[in-house]
């Protein structure tokens, strides 16, 4: 992306994580962005396209992070599967750390996407699948080897509640510290990734032990 274009998806994840999509105004936009209408539809199109550079923008960077780090490790194994909390950790730790504690200090991203996703617009359901499907590929895979081939269904589970996991933690990241009663801060996020990473990893182990009843 170019200066001129990073600097309105950068006004647009603001707008979006105050108004949610349906109620963010592309004339807001241009006004946070100091940008006119006709700049937004010269490099965006319209407001369904600008959102979904916008998640491009942030997660498209993190993907190549973390399948460098899977592909890697995988190299350095000579064909051994991985530990699983270790490819665990390379889903999670790339993502939180530069969602919530680099490019984002006050969550705008997580929240843009957390009011986004809830409206349950049908293109989100595309953009979700499309950004990740390299991701979902590559790490079921992997973690399906790390517990030793488990099968299609508990595979399928265990990376449906990987998502569902993630998910929950950003876009429901300011609620840990209601619940913890103002004791746990919001910006150790080094502490979120070892405790998520552990919650995934038990929680993968524990799906491949229920019995299927058919």
């Amino acid at each position: 992306m170019n200066e001129t274009q990073i600097k309105i998806v950068e006004a647009a994840e603001i707008e979006f994580a105050e108004m949610g999509y349906g109620g963010a105004s592309i004339r807001e936009i241009t006004k946070r962005a100091g940008v006119n209408i006709a700049a937004i539809n010269y490099h965006f199109g319209n407001k369904e396209r600008l959102f979904r550079e916008m998640v491009r923008y942030r997660i498209e960077p993190i993907n190549r992070l973390r399948i460098d780090l899977l592909e890697t490790a995988q190299a350095e194994a000579n064909g051994k599967p991985l530990p699983l909390r270790q490819v665990v950790d390379f889903i999670v730790r790339p993502l939180l750390t530069k969602l919530i504690n680099e490019s984002c200090a006050d969550f705008r991203f997580m929240r843009a996407m957390g009011k986004g996703m809830a409206e349950e617009r049908d293109f989100m359901k595309d953009l979700h699948q499309d950004v990740l499907k390299e991701i979902i590929g590559k790490f079921t895979q992997a973690i399906s080897d790390s517990l030793g081939d488990p099968g299609f269904e508990k595979t399928a589970y265990g990376m449906h509640f990987v998502s569902c996991a993630m998910l929950g933690a950003m876009m429901q990241h300011t609620r840990l510290q209601f619940i913890s009663a103002g004791q746990i801060d919001l910006n150790d996020i080094e502490g979120l990734v070892d405790h998520l990473v552990a919650f995934i990893a038990a929680g993968l182990e524990g799906v491949c032990e229920v019995n299927s009843k058919k």
